[in-house]
């Protein structure tokens, strides 16, 4: 089963962190141009955000953060079983990074360069091993795909499936692992810098 070995060129990652870069992109041109009551719904989301660490809740942030990637990870991970998840994954990707985006902007907007700050320490930092475990969740996603679309379109035998899903599965397993050293380093970050929030 190595119809999705094309996937795993360097190129094809380059391509995934794109995605997650212009989503960003999109995610703070759509915050400036948000409405009073958008904004208004995500002024509690960034008063709540702030809260939470300054309070060092670190229960609160630690199922918060991992609850948050679990559920981007476990999207991309099913659409590795639609022979048509390509576009799927992409849109995950490019939908979070819309939203690390959208954050980031908030946080400034609201704090100003104090803002710039929580959003380097409480969102970036955290957000660069996430982005790391999308993306690979993508590339694994998108090659998985690739295998049942040719399964789909293919009239022979096709033995090793079970155990491709099985390496599939596994290595999601890790991913997710990475998605709790995230949400760990939050916590680290809220002991360290919670008293300078």
């Amino acid at each position: 089963m190595n119809s999705g070995t094309g996937i795993y060129k360097s190129g094809v990652l380059a391509f995934f962190a794109g995605a997650i870069l212009i989503g960003a992109l999109l995610g703070a041109v759509t915050f400036c141009f948000m409405g009073s009551d958008e904004l208004s719904m995500l002024s509690v989301f960034s008063n709540s955000f702030v809260d939470v660490r300054s309070s060092g809740d670190l229960e609160e942030i630690l199922v918060r953060s991992f609850f948050s990637s679990t559920v981007f990870l476990a999207v991309v991970f099913l659409s590795g079983f639609s022979s048509l998840g390509q576009p799927l994954a992409v849109a995950v990707l490019l939908l979070r990074g819309m939203g690390w985006g959208v954050a980031m902007s908030q946080l400034y907007s609201i704090y100003g360069g104090h803002g710039a700050l929580l959003s380097a320490m409480f969102v970036l930092i955290p957000a660069v091993i996430t982005a790391a475990a999308l993306i690979i969740a993508a590339r694994e996603a998108v090659a998985m795909s690739n295998i049942l679309l040719c399964i789909v379109f293919s009239e022979g035998q096709h033995s090793g499936l079970r155990q491709t899903v099985r390496l599939y599965a596994v290595k999601f397993l890790v991913l997710e692992a990475a998605a709790a050293v995230a949400a760990a380093l939050e916590c680290l970050l809220t002991i360290i810098f919670a008293g300078r929030i």
